[in-house]
């Protein structure tokens, strides 16, 4: 299996996003933001790692949501807590302009 990388794991929320608001435009954005950035997560530590090399803001930014998973402050739980967050951020971008598109509000 490929590495992944901040680009593919980007893209790959922006799709689910649009694909998931085909099928139910009515639901609940916050929700949908977080359940897509959350399952987007890499999972294993190669692959986190790999993100945090290619960019190293998330190997040393602190992520407001604290560390990841048991949320004790390894490398990993850090590099995983950033990957989500600036996944969510890009979910949300990928929201607003879908209300814009749209002309809804939630």
């Amino acid at each position: 299996m490929a590495t992944e990388t901040l680009w593919s794991l980007i893209q790959d929320v922006r799709a689910e996003i649009k694909e998931r608001l085909d099928e139910d435009p009515d639901q609940d954005l916050q929700d949908l933001a977080h359940e897509v950035a959350d399952s987007n997560v890499p999972v294993y530590t190669s692959d986190i790692m790999a993100v945090g090399a290619e960019d190293i803001s998330m190997a040393t930014n602190e992520p407001e949501c604290g560390p990841a998973f048991d949320g004790s402050p390894t490398p990993v739980n850090i590099i995983a807590a950033n990957i989500y967050e600036r996944l969510y951020d890009e979910a949300w971008e990928e929201l607003r302009l879908w209300q814009e598109r749209t002309g809804r509000d939630s």
